[in-house]
């Protein structure tokens, strides 16, 4: 579908593209992934979708490529603690970026894959570099869909006097640390807004085109944005010293961004290009921070997948 804005659904069964579940435990939660049930190689596609998100963030991805015959290999679909199905653990020590990416590691391994291509939006891009900087032999490309990075560092580490960066995403921010306050009552309250029609205006600087968005992707936001584990997400970034460690990532990377992106802005890419000169960075036309939902055709192309029919 070429050319088509937002032109899947969002799809919640694993086995309409052949994949079955799989849950491992750690102190940090569980981590849920959607495999294929025969493993075809070592190497595999891992797939990390991003706060407010779940395994079901790529499936508009996966069904276009399916509709354009674009082999991807074998693909791991997560849900990281505190999305989709995954619970994360009440212990606040463990809610670390190392936590994170090692459970995402284990996962992989006790699936099989001992060879990762990592493909991740808004946060679990940056989970994504935090792992091929940290298992280089391990980590053999990365692809970011949106992935945050500099400018939400600066943001939560300074709300106040980088709040200009990228707004949308600090005061977004704020009101989930105030919902998260209020325990059980801040999750009731989204869904309380989701059911009286205010949460899909409130939430449509994510999308570019808001009233196209397709029906599932605001039902599944709805569902997603837990302001807990919003919280804790943001929270990862906070001291993280990015310039030292991603510099020294060894490995191909390609990052998009959407040109309406309000959780990603042009010095986000500018700025990795700065430490990853090599690296090849997309900006999407027409397209806010949900790339793989908006503009699922491009994304594909960006990250370097096309197809093998002639």
């Amino acid at each position: 579908m070429t050319g088509q804005y937002g032109p899947y659904e969002l799809v919640s069964d694993p086995a309409a593209f052949g994949l079955v579940s799989t849950t491992i435990e750690s102190p940090l939660g569980s981590c849920v992934a959607r495999h294929p049930a025969n493993r075809g190689s070592t190497r595999g596609t891992l797939y990390l979708h991003g706060a407010a998100g779940s395994w079901t963030t790529w499936t508009p991805l996966l069904a276009e490529a399916r509709a354009s015959g674009i082999e991807l290999g074998d693909t791991i679909l997560f849900d990281l603690p505190g999305w989709g199905d995954a619970v994360l653990s009440e212990r606040r020590a463990d809610h670390t970026i190392e936590a994170i990416c090692t459970m995402v590691k284990d996962m992989a391994e006790q699936l099989g894959y001992t060879e990762w291509d990592l493909v991740g939006h808004s946060l679990g891009g940056f989970v994504a570099l935090h792992m091929a900087s940290i298992w280089p032999q391990s980590v053999l490309s990365v692809g970011m869909v949106s992935g945050t990075t500099f400018s939400v560092i600066h943001s939560v580490e300074h709300p106040v006097k980088c709040f200009g960066e990228i707004p949308g995403f600090t005061m977004l921010w704020r009101v989930m640390q105030l919902l998260a306050l209020l325990g059980p009552l801040g999750g009731a309250l989204v869904r309380g807004m989701n059911r009286s029609g205010l949460l899909r205006p409130a939430t449509f600087p994510l999308f570019r085109h808001w009233t196209r968005v397709p029906k599932s992707q605001a039902r599944a936001l709805a569902s997603e944005l837990r302001p807990r584990s919003f919280v804790t997400a943001a929270a990862v970034a906070k001291g993280y010293d990015a310039d030292s460690r991603w510099s020294k990532i060894e490995c191909p990377v390609r990052a998009t961004r959407g040109d309406r992106d309000i959780f990603v802005n042009q010095q986000d890419l500018e700025h990795l290009g700065t430490l990853l000169p090599a690296s090849i960075r997309v900006v999407i036309a027409d397209c806010g921070h949900f790339g793989a939902v908006e503009r699922p055709d491009e994304v594909l192309a960006a990250l370097g997948f096309s197809s093998s029919a002639p």
